[in-house]
């Protein structure tokens, strides 16, 4: 009888549901005229459900099949007129449905919200997931296709400029993305119905209705779309309108995809876009006669740029732009090298070449955001084009010419500046190791004859190439800087003597100076037979150090020696800086009258060629005898005075005529321009020095790899590797290293090993 009884009971329901609500809703949704307000009769129906579902699961059931099957009757009514729409009309009409449905959906989950409460604990499936499931499966399936290819239609017509239809496209994919809410909910807020996810997130777990739109469709559209961009473009556009066209296609698919794409496609999207739009034409693209080549040549920066921008979103591309940038720099710096006039002056050659990179640094800041690629093609094409050791000569030449003269008058900021230039093209250097040779030996004598403009810039340029290279590299050169600190010292004190540093009233400034760090050549060691009067000067000097520093012996380097002379009997006391030999060779002459430059070196105990490089400042230093006049200077002889040579049978006098307006000028000689046989022989010289030099580093280098590495096998062709890796002050060769490992095992260092001959052993 109860069951009988509910029965009647859950029917009778149905009826007042009905009659309260659902037909209402019914009757609204079909007009199209669905009021704001809630009807006045939620309440009660809502009321009706709850009191029937307190009867029992049976009845809780019986009802969810009837929220079920009214949804569903609906949506069949919906589908019935949907189908007969055109295609032109298709997606209008589906929104139109799928508002209605979803109003139904809405007041359905709100009216059965109790069943929910009370059946879905078992069932654990909520009223508006079996809403939207109904949806899915009995309206959306059947124009799933239709309304992928339409929306795409409508993405294609954005794309080519029509934006008026962004909205209908946004509202479309919002129902893709609806489709796939793994727990969604459905409600009205601001007089809109929305479907949306767990904690109003709206995230979904899988996405299988958008994914089959995204591969099934939507991409095959974007790619074809792009290709044929791409493909149309190239071939009715110069490379710089290309790219530009390119790059404001991109901006506006930015734009679309913030519209209305899923953020969780816009990387492939990029992807697909990028491949065509740029890895399909790359190369075709850069070499343009307007491309790339191009654009470097005519110094077009802003095309550049937007060359960067756009080939940096398929970074593969970039190979593209770097393959031209490395020929484009070296081909800059072999024009420099190859203008020969220009390549032998350091004084011109070098900031050429510091302008050239500074060049490339700018081109690669603004151009290229200082991307590492381009950064690393720059600098390696820099090294390949200053492989040779010519370069690492002038740059040295080029810094002993700014320590003596280039640094006058220039601030302390400007000063920093030229340096800073000078380490930034040191870095590109190929043979660092020639650079430190040479700069050693020109720091050594520039030092030593107390030439450098200022001790602070030496200091300076030490500190760059100390944070460079490290201290080892710098070992010499801050010797030589400490040696000069302690020779201060050691002057002060000379002069706190009695005769206040100035023996026979003669002003000493000597320089005392460690062997090890200077670079003293043997010429300027030669001995010279001294006066009296000066003999006995150097003696009280090295009295004076020899007591202050027991067990050290003083080796004199005469051929630096300058001094200051003055002409008693010439016209005007006029005072001359000349060498030690000058004074001597004049006081041979004032006291023996005429000579030959032959008795003139005998008298002084040295060299012929010594005497001779001498006399030739006293004739022809340009200082007071500009014009080459063999009649005009200090001296006056047989030699010559077409080829300005002197030899040893040459008689000479002093020339007692000699005027000049000066009161001091200099009788300096000047540096004679060497032979083609000379410098090819000082050339062979240098080579071996450095060959030396790079020996002792790779040797070196091996056996501290090798000592950390005892007890564990070591192969040749890794240890190779790896002493080339480490050494960076020049290009090691393999042959080279495999001759020093050779050596290291004739010197017992290291050994095959018994196990393995091909691997080597650290001897402890």
């Amino acid at each position: 009888m109860k069951k009988a009884s509910d029965a009647k009971d859950i029917k009778k329901g149905k009826k007042m549901i009905q009659k309260e609500i659902i037909d209402n809703i019914l009757n609204y949704l079909t007009k199209g005229i669905f009021p704001n307000n809630k009807p006045e009769s939620f309440m009660n129906a809502y009321t009706i459900v709850s009191g029937l579902c307190d009867m029992g699961d049976k009845q809780a059931k019986e009802l969810l099949e009837y929220h079920k099957q009214t949804i569903q009757n609906y949506i069949f009514d919906c589908k019935k007129i949907l189908k007969n729409q055109s295609a032109n009309t298709l997606i209008d009409e589906f929104l139109v449905y799928t508002e209605k449905i979803n109003t139904l959906i809405q007041w359905m989950c709100k009216i059965f919200s109790y069943i929910d409460m009370h059946y879905n604990k078992k069932e654990k499936q909520t009223l508006p997931k079996i809403s939207m499931d109904l949806y899915k499966s009995a309206f959306f399936e059947d124009f799933k296709n239709d309304i992928f290819i339409e929306v795409n239609k409508l993405i294609k017509d954005d794309r080519n400029g029509n934006t008026e239809s962004r909205p209908k496209i946004k509202r479309v994919l919002r129902i893709l993305k609806d489709l796939d809410l793994e727990k969604p909910k459905i409600m009205k807020e601001n007089n809109k119905i929305s479907w949306v996810g767990d904690n109003n997130t709206g995230e979904k777990s899988k996405p299988d209705v958008q994914d089959l739109w995204f591969n099934d469709y939507f991409s095959k559209d974007t790619w074809s779309f792009a290709e044929a961009k791409a493909n149309n473009d190239i071939r009715s556009m110069s490379a710089p309108e290309y790219v530009e066209s390119q790059l404001k296609y991109l901006d506006e698919e930015q734009e679309r995809k913030s519209e209305y794409i899923n953020p969780i496609y816009h990387q492939r999207i990029d992807a697909l876009n990028h491949l065509y739009l740029i890895g399909k034409v790359q190369k075709e693209l850069s070499e343009m006669d307007t491309g790339v080549k191009n654009m470097l040549e005519t110094k077009k920066e802003t095309q550049l740029t937007n060359l960067y921008n756009l080939f940096v979103l398929y970074p593969e591309s970039l190979q593209q732009i770097s393959v031209i940038f490395d020929p484009y720099i070296r081909n800059r710096g072999k024009i420099l090298y190859d203008n020969k006039e220009l390549a032998k002056d350091p004084k011109k050659f070098i900031p050429e070449l510091i302008s050239l990179k500074k060049e490339m640094d700018i081109l690669v800041e603004k151009c290229f955001s200082n991307d590492p690629l381009f950064q690393d093609v720059k600098n390696k094409s820099f090294s390949l084009f200053m492989k040779k050791d010519y370069y690492a000569k002038q740059l040295s030449n080029y810094i002993d010419h700014c320590m003596r003269i280039g640094f006058k008058g220039k601030s302390p900021e400007e000063i920093e500046n030229t340096l800073n230039d000078i380490i930034s093209l040191f870095k590109c250097l190929s043979s660092k190791l020639v650079f430190q040779t040479e700069s050693n030996k020109k720091m050594s004598e520039r030092l030593i004859k107390k030439v450098s403009l200022s001790n602070l810039a030496e200091q300076s340029f030490i500190s760059k190439l100390k944070q460079e290279q490290g201290v080892t590299y710098v070992n010499k050169m801050q010797e030589m800087m400490s040696d000069l600190e302690k020779n201060k010292k050691e002057t002060e004190s000379y002069k706190s003597l009695s005769h206040k540093g100035m023996p026979n009233n003669i002003r000493l400034d000597i320089t005392v100076v460690s062997q090890s760090a200077w670079e003293i050549s043997n010429k300027n060691m030669e001995k010279i037979e001294l006066p009296k009067f000066l003999e006995t000067c150097l003696n009280d000097f090295e009295r004076f150090y020899i007591n202050k520093h027991q067990g050290q012996k003083l080796i004199w380097c005469l051929g630096l020696s300058k001094v200051e002379i003055q002409y008693l009997y010439l016209h005007s006391k006029n005072i001359s800086i000349s060498t030690l030999p000058q004074l001597l060779s004049l006081l041979i002459l004032e006291q023996n009258g005429q000579q030959t430059l032959g008795e003139i070196a005998g008298r002084l105990g040295c060299s012929v060629d010594t005497v001779i490089t001498d006399i030739h400042g006293l004739v022809y230093n340009p200082n007071f005898n500009p014009q080459g006049d063999p009649n005009k200077g200090i001296i006056v002889g047989t030699f010559n005075a077409q080829t300005k040579e002197f030899k040893e049978s040459d008689t000479i006098e002093i020339n007692k005529n000699f005027v000049i307006s000066k009161i001091k000028f200099n009788t300096l000689p000047l540096p004679q321009k060497k032979t083609q046989e000379q410098v090819k022989l000082q050339e062979v010289e240098e080579a071996k020095i450095i060959r030396k030099y790079q020996e002792n580093i790779i040797q070196a280098t091996v056996t501290r790899i090798m000592k950390s590495r005892i007890g564990q096998p070591t192969s040749h062709v890794w240890l190779v590797g790896e002493t080339s890796k480490q050494i960076d002050l020049f290009k090691a060769q393999p042959q080279q290293i495999k001759e020093n490992i050779e050596k290291l095992i004739e010197k017992n260092v290291i050994k095959r090993s018994d196990a393995d001959r091909t691997c080597y052993e650290y001897i402890a």
